[in-house]
């Protein structure tokens, strides 16, 4: 049963990682391509620009997936899992 949930668990971070992952890189190229041309723009001028927003929480989701195992708690459950099965190896 435990294993089923840990499963469950698993299946849904990795699930969740894609999705936003996928979403925040498709932000964040919509933002970079509304911004368009970046090249010759002052910082004030970028981040008053149309695509700020979404190319800023296009990187903040794409952070978020990378760590979203963490996020839900699984990290320290899977090494800590892993180091018990090896001491009792």
């Amino acid at each position: 049963m435990k294993q089923n949930i840990e499963n469950n668990d698993e299946k849904s971070a990795a699930k969740m990682k894609k999705v936003l992952i996928g979403a925040g890189l498709l932000f964040a190229f919509v933002g970079l391509i509304r911004q368009w041309p970046i090249i010759g723009k002052s910082y004030m001028e970028f981040i008053e620009g149309d695509g700020y927003l979404g190319f800023i929480m296009g990187l903040v989701m794409i952070v978020l997936g990378f760590s979203v195992r963490l996020l839900m708690g699984l990290e320290n459950e899977g090494a800590h899992t892993n180091r018990s099965k090896e001491r009792t190896r």
